[in-house]
């Protein structure tokens, strides 16, 4: 365990205790309706931003996602049949109805934030191609950079190298965290963050390299 804890950064398991959390918020807190406002007041932001037909086209792509991983493959029978089919015990019938209640509605909690995921994800996949135009020359200016400082006196900087380097998995944790939470968050603000950031901290974690690798 100890040598599992020397390999992982504090900080993967600072985003694993925070997403723990989150689950645990949402199965056993997080009001359905409170999700459902959420996803309506995204999808609000959302089709304000892209037009109607682009978010009526996102959207649909998110139900027929859902539809293809939850009810087509009978994921969302086999789990309700896992902690609801079972036979009632004698004298019990009014506790297993109840725990029966709490669990449908905490699995359906579970289920809205799986669609709220699906949404975000494909949300992030329409802005790839703009991420990618941008991360490209960014990557190659920072390994021009980093090949003339090879062949120069300039020095590369340990400071820019580590701080890019976090700031590349700082944004990756909040991604990861901000795709689970039950939380209206505005359509721009992740493309954003992930367009411009991403590609400025890889140039200079890229530029700012040893000379001798």
């Amino acid at each position: 365990m100890a040598d599992i804890e020397e390999k992982m950064p504090a900080g993967i398991w600072l985003t694993l205790a925070f997403v723990c959390v989150e689950i645990l918020l949402i199965v056993c807190i997080v009001p359905n309706a409170f999700i459902d406002r959420a996803i309506l007041k995204e999808q609000d932001w959302g089709e304000a931003m892209m037009g109607k037909a682009a978010s009526d086209q996102l959207i649909d792509d998110t139900a027929r996602l859902y539809s293809t991983i939850h009810l087509e493959s009978g994921l969302n029978e086999t789990v309700r049949d896992f902690f609801l089919g079972g036979k009632q015990t004698p004298g019990w019938e009014s506790l297993e109805r109840q725990w029966g209640t709490f669990i449908a509605g905490r699995g359906e909690a579970v289920l809205k934030v799986c669609y709220h995921i699906y949404y975000r994800s494909l949300l992030l996949l329409m802005w790839m191609p703009y991420m990618l135009v941008i991360l490209a020359p960014a990557v190659l200016g920072g390994y021009m950079a980093w090949n003339i400082k090879r062949y120069n006196f300039d020095h590369s900087s340990p400071f820019l190298n580590t701080y890019s380097s976090k700031i590349i998995s700082w944004v990756v944790m909040a991604l990861a965290l901000s795709f689970i939470a039950p939380l209206p968050i505005p359509p721009m603000i992740v493309p954003l963050v992930v367009i411009f950031l991403i590609p400025i901290a890889a140039s200079l974690l890229i530029g700012n390299l040893p000379k001798r690798l």
